[in-house]
């Protein structure tokens, strides 16, 4: 390759990818056998002219362009229009195509940075400007295509891309003509990306810029940008200058020009940014005749005059706006502000929003100025003078402007960003549908502005409350005059509303009650005052035709007035002297010919909401006899008021005025009202359940219980119905939905009777989906239910509902595993339980089996199953309950034996193994045959010999020779009563043949059997071969268990086998077991794979089994010494406390060592007790919650305490020596409690959960120091003082400690009183002089508060 030419063909190659012509082009610029000068100025060119085509043809080589731009070159080699054409081309492209946004962002910064092309950028600012401006744009564009919010990775993103911009601004020599195209090319797109990102630290950055740039905020600027756009420059220009007031002033006048127009949004985003960036109003404008405050004050009034009609949404930005940033500014001309707003007509929803939020901050304004009674007074007089002059226009004109314009200004790019900087913040309480003044909604909404002013009255003293109440009462009273002309004749019905929605809002929030005793005569004046309005009110409504604007404010008003007389009557004080109290007058004011008049109109002519108001009254003044007098406390309510009852109030309510409720309530309110109530549930499900049945075709049970009664049903028609003949393959409707809605009923925690008369009405249900074409999906919910109402509370008499047992099997087969669940429901709750019917029921069963083993000569698998559960459920029954059953379970043990002598009574022998079978299905009931056998052989051994000692004894007495052959023919009889199966070698061969074949530790059963058969070993003429045998077939399967990883620790026979095999092993076996044991350990890696975690488990599960045995001496000192090398190597291979799996590990770790020193017959050692402390010291429960999760920190800090009491209780000896580690724990613990996530942000406070937990494990904590206290007082004294400094500084010096929060506070407290009884009297002047002043005047406090509380002062 000699020429240009040729190197211009390679380029120029379409057989080629173009790819691999940019990688050769790559190579060519870096080869050094080719120093052909003109080589770079004809790459840069092919790539300027081939590039515009890349995207059409073939993909864009991202990556080699990027190394391309990176490779170095001297500028001057390659002319600048042909880089110029370059940086054109490559940005075309860019722009071109809308899904290179992610391409643009990784070539276009490399193509600023590229060595070869500064030249150009620096002398061609326009290029320059375009560049940023696409690389802003891409970088927009991907945001707002990702579906997720923008991340603070973002922002990371573009502010080295600023910098960059305000460090080339810095540098250049031609700062006017660069601002003038950053201004025309570059400044919009990165407005909008800091709008899209919406991050505060890019607003200093954008700052930055324009501080380099030199440019300032004025009309000359802002005129030719988007408005968007110039309230970001103008929040950086105040930024910028917040510490110069003198540049502030031009920046005011810019906004707030005095001969021109006013930008509203201009001027809101201005108070904003004043507010955002704390700077204050004190600086002087229009050349230091006045300061900014005043002059704002001024220009409000100005605006709001202009601008009510025609932008009244700007308008209202900018006064809530001017409300945050400083409320004084309206104080002026707040008054004829607000009248003019809220007569004002609000077009859109968006208008109604921004004044209600413009009222709530107004009279948060008040209420933290405590001049409440102030603007009540003021409002009402600028109102009262403007609507004597103002008409306002008739609701029925007041129509929503189309959305044309707004339509208009959604199209507009722009609107999108304002509406992003200008959001409110959403209305906390949404309107309610049953809200009585909907017609002041514009005006004076309730939901947001009545809210607010009842939340000002909660907040007043009694006499600024009374001087409210008695503005709005004289206010009212006269707006209610006959002559009335100080109001315009069609103002008169809104301001009347607007009153009582006042009255009604001060009733409900007025704190009256809380002082009645100081003030009882002025406020029962202003009741009497109440009263008078109230009956002028209601006798104008009277006279004039039905308005039901008015009458809902009526009878609203009415009830909220009653409701303060009842909590006035109600919270009567103490001691006050109940004669003084004013007699209630609740409705009253107004005869009862008045009332019957209101109550025809309302009926008449009012609507629901209305209808609904009046019956409320109604309810209330019932209400108020049932709260007030003696004898209505108990009486019932009327069938009208039925439906308006609260929940609370439903017991007052008879069968049938609930039922009569219940109609007309929908499924989605019963959780609501109606769940509470026991009979209501009870009505529910019996709706439910009579829905279904009139679906239902003749021939079902459920149709034939009538379920439509008023009255309960009778128990005995329903046991009587439920035994009927039920037809065979009904048609029935589909039943999922029925079962479902009765799922959601809390039926299990209705009392016993309803329980009993849901249970046979489902019963019948169950029946008939069992006899129909149902799924058998559906019949077994159906069981489930009839389970679930047998399993909670007392045991139900299902036993006496039938007679026989062979009745219900019947009707609910066992074959089904549904079916099955049933009857161990039935065995354990009511049989075990002694319900009523458990006798005759449990006599059935053993009649059952015995005639069923009788007729067939054995018994069916179900059967057999019936029989074992049968012996199960009597054999574990005790105390006085077991002796009572003991007489059911004899007859069933003699079935079993009786079952199991017809299978082994063989004439051919058999083999062992022929019995498997037969073995694996009867041995759960083995162990209590065996145990019944030999216990009453033994009863009878121990009768016979004391009866021949009575002989022997009256052979020597001839005059007592009647009564030794009356005492034999005594016992002769009891012995032919009771036949008990000898005790011979076919017994045995049996009892080993069960044992044999149940050589599975994993077997509850087997391991019950061994045990029964190694407490009566010599009768069972089991040798010591026989029992190592046995044993050492499970000691073999629990190791290979253990060596295939298998998780053993859930395994409920794992305990009992552990205890029988170590019980049963000699000395020199159990110690070859614990090195065997800690030589695993030290040969095990740490866990990372979960075989590893698996067989770390099962060591530590047998660990902690070991250390819970009951054992010999020498087994107990062997165990103490391998114990504590075993534990020290678990500790060294624990998982990281980040690990999932550290928690587990760690608690089986610390339940091991707490078994090992509760363990009376292991003598622990001081070394030992030292390993065992380290372990609590090495789990560093004080830094725990910065690597793992909550409820790891809460299990592994109830795990130390409760080890720690174990040792202190268990082991007080050995610890009088360990006071520094009793010390660092309890300092660690107490940190942990008290620097829980101490560097939270304030706005992310700890849940409720976090809350109570740790309130929980401040309660261990301080009955851990208790102890400590109770049982080594004298050895920790040294200590104590140390400890409570450590402790009263956690608490002071934190920086958000828990103990803000008093479920904390109140246990570290009582931890700081235990150590204060400890220190002596000389350990005061030492802590506070090593204690701060704040924890100096905390620990006074403490200790005049044990002095007083918690100091002991009696007698020992």
């Amino acid at each position: 390759m000699d020429t240009g030419e040729e190197l211009r063909s390679w380029l120029l190659e379409r057989s080629k990818p173009y790819a691999a012509r940019v990688d050769f082009a790559i190579r060519v610029w870096q080869s050094v056998e080719f120093p052909y000068p003109g080589k770079y100025e004809i790459i840069i060119q092919w790539l300027g002219e081939s590039l515009p085509k890349c995207n059409k043809e073939e993909p864009l080589p991202t990556q080699q362009l990027k190394d391309l731009f990176a490779l170095r070159a001297q500028p001057g080699l390659v002319g600048q229009e042909c880089k110029s054409r370059l940086i054109r081309a490559l940005l075309a492209l860019v722009s071109r195509d809308a899904e290179a946004n992610v391409i643009a962002l990784e070539l276009v910064p490399s193509l600023l940075d590229c060595e070869l092309l500064q030249d150009v950028l620096r002398a061609d600012y326009e290029l320059l400007c375009d560049c940023y401006a696409s690389l802003f744009r891409c970088h927009q564009r991907c945001v707002e295509q990702r579906e997720q919010l923008p991340t603070s990775s973002d922002a990371e993103l573009v502010v080295p891309m600023i910098k960059q911009l305000a460090e080339i601004a810095r540098r250049t020599q031609k700062l006017p003509e660069l601002c003038e195209c950053y201004n025309a090319r570059t400044v919009r797109p990165l407005v909008e990306l800091l709008h899209t990102l919406k991050s505060a630290s890019l607003v200093e950055e954008l700052a930055e810029l324009e501080k380099q740039l030199k440019e300032s905020f004025d009309k000359k600027r802002i005129t030719g940008q988007p408005l968007h756009v110039s309230l970001l420059l103008l929040e950086a220009a105040v930024f910028n200058n917040r510490y110069t007031s003198t540049e502030l002033s031009p920046i005011l006048r810019t906004v707030f020009p005095e001969d021109e127009a006013c930008s509203l949004p201009l001027g809101a985003y201005l108070l904003m940014s004043l507010r955002k960036h704390n700077i204050s109003l004190q600086f002087l404008v229009n050349n230091g005749k006045r300061n900014a405050f005043d002059f704002l004050a001024d220009k409000f009034l100005q605006l709001a005059r202009e601008h009510r009609k025609t932008h009244l949404k700007e308008l209202l930005v900018l006064l809530c706006a001017a409300l945050r940033l400083n409320p004084m500014l309206l104080e002026q001309s707040v008054y004829q502000i607000t009248v003019w707003l809220l007569t004002a007509p609000k077009q859109t929803a968006e208008e109604e929003e921004l004044y209600s939020e413009y009222l709530v901050l107004l009279l948060d304004m008040f209420r933290r100025l405590s001049r409440a009674e102030r603007f009540v007074m003021n409002l009402l007089k600028s109102l009262r003078e403007w609507l004597a002059v103002y008409q306002l226009p008739n609701p029925s004109q007041k129509r929503r402007r189309l959305n044309s314009e707004s339509a208009q200004a959604d199209d507009d790019e722009g609107q999108q960003y304002l509406r992003g900087i200008f959001a409110g913040s959403a209305p906390a309480v949404q309107a309610s549908s049953n809200d009585a003044f909907k017609q002041l909604s514009q005006t004076w909404p309730s939901h947001s502005a009545g809210v607010a002013f009842t939340r000002l009255i909660s907040h007043l003293m009694t006499k600024p409350s009374l001087v409210i109440w008695r503005t709005l009462l004289h206010s009212f009273g006269e707006l209610l005059q006959e002559e009335q002309e100080q109001t315009l004749p069609g103002n008169l019905d809104f301001a009347r509303e607007l009153h009582a929605a006042l009255l009604c809002q001060y009733l409900s929030g007025t704190r009256l009650a809380e002082q009645l005793h100081l003030h009882q005569t002025e406020v029962e004046q202003q009741l009497q005052h109440t009263a008078q309005v109230l009956e002028q009110f209601g006798r104008r409504l009277l006279s004039q035709e039905h308005n039901r604007r008015l009458m809902n404010a009526f009878l609203e008003c009415t009830e909220r007035a009653s409701g303060l007389e009842l909590l006035l009557a109600h919270y009567w004080p103490d001691g006050h002297p109940a004669g003084s109290q004013r007699k209630l007058q609740l409705r009253g004011f107004l005869p009862p010919a008045d009332w019957t008049l209101i109550q025809q109109r309302v009926h008449n002519f009012g609507k629901s909401s209305c209808r609904q108001r009046l019956q409320r009254l109604e309810l209330q003044l019932a209400e108020s006899g049932w709260l007030l007098q003696e004898d209505q406390r108990r009486a019932s309510c009327s069938d009208a008021l039925a439906e308006a009852l609260a929940p609370q109030q439903l017991f007052r309510l008879t069968r049938s005025q609930k039922q009569l409720r219940l109609r007309v309530t929908s499924e989605r309110d019963w959780e609501k009202t109606h769940l509470e109530d026991a009979e209501c549930v009870e009505l529910l499900a019996l709706q439910l359940l009579g829905e279904y049945a009139k679906a239902a075709k003749k021939g079902s049970l459920l149709a034939k219980l009538r379920l439509t009664e008023e009255e309960p049903l009778e128990e005995t028609a329903l046991i009587g119905l439920i035994k009927e003949k039920a037809q065979r393959q009904l048609q029935l409707p589909c039943a999922r939905q029925l079962v479902e809605s009765l799922q959601r009923l809390p039926l299990s925690q209705l009392p016993s009777s309803m329980r009993s008369r849901l249970w046979l009405v489902i019963f019948a249900l169950y029946r008939d989906l069992s006899c129909s074409n149902q799924q058998q999906e559906v019949v077994e919910l159906v069981l489930e239910l009839l389970i679930d109402l047998m399993h909670f509370g007392h045991p139900l008499a299902i036993c006496s509902y039938f007679g026989q047992l062979s009745q219900l099997i019947l009707l609910i087969p066992t074959s089904t595993a549904a079916g099955w669940s049933f009857y161990e429901a039935l065995f354990a709750r009511c049989i075990r339980r002694q319900s009523a019917g458990w006798e005759p029921l449990l006599a059935s069963c053993t009649e059952y089996l015995r005639t069923e083993l009788a007729e067939n000569g054995k018994l069916q698998a179900e059967q057999c199953r019936l029989l074992l559960l049968a012996i199960e459920t009597l054999s574990s029954v005790t105390g006085v309950q077991g002796r009572r059953m003991q007489r059911q379970l004899q007859p069933l043990v003699e079935i079993y034996g009786e079952m199991v002598g017809r299978k082994f009574r063989s004439k051919k022998p058999k083999e062992a193994s022929a019995y498997k079978e037969f073995v694996d299905a009867t041995l759960a009931g083995y162990a209590t045959y065996v145990s019944s056998c030999i216990n009453r052989c033994v009863r009878q051994e121990r009768e016979k010999e004391q009866l021949d000692k009575k002989e022997t004894e009256k052979e020597e007495e001839p005059s007592g020779g009647k009564r030794s052959k009356k005492a034999k023919a005594k016992a002769e009889d009891q012995q032919d009563m009771e036949a008990v199966p000898s005790i011979d070698d076919n017994f045995r061969r049996i009892s080993k043949i069960y044992i044999g074949h149940s050589l599975n530790y994993r077997n509850v059963h087997a391991i019950r059997l061994l045990n029964v058969a190694l407490t009566h070993r010599q009768r069972l003429h089991l040798d010591p071969d026989e029992i190592e045998f046995v044993l050492s077939s499970y000691w073999r399967q629990l190791n290979a268990d253990i060596e295939a990883g298998g998780d053993i620790s859930g395994l409920e026979s794992l305990e009992p086998a552990i205890k029988l095999i170590i019980g049963y092993k000699t000395n020199e076996d159990f110690l070859l077991l614990l090195r065997r044991l800690s030589h695993q350990v030290e040969q095990m890696p740490r866990p990372e794979t979960p075989e590893q975690h698996t067989v770390l488990r099962n060591v530590l599960t047998l660990l902690a089994l070991f250390a819970k045995c009951s054992l010999s001496n020498v087994k107990g000192a062997m165990l103490n010494e391998y114990f504590e090398l075993i534990s020290v190597s678990v500790a060294l291979r624990l998982p990281e406390p980040k690990d999932p799996e550290y928690r587990g590990h760690a608690l089986r770790l610390l339940e091991a060592q707490r078994h090992l020193a509760g363990n009376r017959t292991v003598p622990l050692t001081g070394e030992t007790l030292d390993c065992l402390l380290g372990a609590l010291l090495d789990v560093d429960i004080k830094h725990l919650m910065g690597r793992s999760s909550w409820q790891d920190f809460v299990d592994l800090f109830g795990a130390i305490t409760e080890n720690l009491l174990v040792l202190l209780k268990q082991h007080g000896h050995l610890m009088a020596d360990r006071a520094p580690q009793l010390s660092a724990l309890c300092q660690d613990m107490v940190q942990g409690i008290v620097g829980y996530r101490a560097g939270r942000k304030q706005a992310q406070d700890l849940s409720e959960t976090e809350l109570d937990g740790l309130g929980d494990l401040g309660l261990k904590l301080a009955t851990v120091v208790a102890t400590i206290a109770g049982t080594q007082a004298l050895a920790v004294k040294r200590v104590a003082p140390f400890l409570l400094i450590f402790t009263i500084r956690q608490m002071v010096a934190t920086e958000r400690p828990t103990t803000l929060f008093e479920k904390v506070k109140v246990h570290i407290v009582r931890v700081c009183h235990e150590l204060i009884g400890i220190c002596d009297h000389r350990a005061g002047h030492f802590i506070l002089r090593s204690s701060s002043e704040a924890g100096a005047r905390l620990y006074e406090g403490l200790v005049k508060e044990h002095d007083k509380y918690h100091k002991f002062r009696g007698k020992v």
